[in-house]
C-alpha cells in the first residue's frame, strides 16, 4: 500500500514501463523536433528491475538554447522546466510530468556535447548486462527510499556512493567490452 506522505517510493518491475516510454516519445518527438535521440534511461529501462515508478527520458539536441528559447512545445505536454535541478550543468535541462497528481516521468534534455548521455548509456547498458550489479543497485535504492521516504534529494543522496562505485564498475566493463 502506498503511504499518502511519500514522494520517492521503490516499487517491483512494472512490464507497462516501457509503453510508457513509447507513448511519452512520440509525444515529444513534435515537441523536440530537432532531437538527435530521445532515449529510455534509468532504473526503469532495465527490464525486471525494481525502481521508483517514474520513466527516466534522456533526449538529446543539438543546443540546449533552441529548447529553453520555447518552452512551448514541452509546457503543452505536460512538462515543467526546472531550472535549478542542475545548476553546475547548462547542457542539462530537467522537465518532470505528472500525471493525475502523481509524478510519472522525468526528462532530461542534453546538449550534444555533453558527456552524460553516453555515461548514461553505459550505466543502462552495464546493469542490464551484469544482474548482480543490477540487484546491488536495487538494494541501494530500496534502502534509500526506506530511509528518505519525504525526500528526493536525500533519496538521491543516499545511493550516490553506491551509484559511484557502480558507474566505475560500468567504465571497466566498457572498455573490457571494446
Amino acid at each position: 500500500m502506498t503511504d499518502v506522505g511519500r514522494v520517492v517510493e521503490v516499487v517491483a518491475y512494472d512490464p507497462a514501463w516501457p509503453e510508457r516510454f513509447a507513448a511519452a516519445r512520440r509525444r515529444l518527438v513534435a515537441a523536440l523536433p530537432t532531437a538527435v535521440s530521445i532515449e529510455h534511461i534509468g532504473s526503469t529501462s532495465i527490464p525486471g528491475m525494481a525502481a521508483k515508478p517514474i520513466v527516466d527520458i534522456q533526449a538529446v539536441v543539438p543546443e540546449v538554447e533552441a529548447v529553453l528559447a520555447d518552452l512551448r512545445p514541452l509546457e503543452q505536454l505536460g512538462y515543467v522546466y526546472r531550472p535549478l535541478v542542475f545548476p553546475d550543468d547548462d547542457q542539462h535541462l530537467f522537465f518532470p510530468r505528472d500525471t493525475a497528481g502523481r509524478r510519472t516521468e522525468h526528462l532530461h534534455v542534453f546538449g550534444v556535447t555533453s558527456p552524460v548521455p553516453a555515461e548514461n548509456q553505459l550505466f543502462r547498458a552495464y546493469l542490464a548486462a551484469d544482474t548482480g550489479a543490477a540487484r546491488r543497485y536495487e538494494a541501494a535504492k530500496r534502502q534509500a527510499a526506506e530511509r528518505h521516504p519525504d525526500s528526493r534529494a536525500r533519496y538521491g543522496a543516499a545511493k550516490e556512493e553506491a551509484m559511484g562505485q557502480l558507474m566505475a564498475e560500468a567504465r571497466l566493463w566498457g572498455s573490457s567490452a571494446g
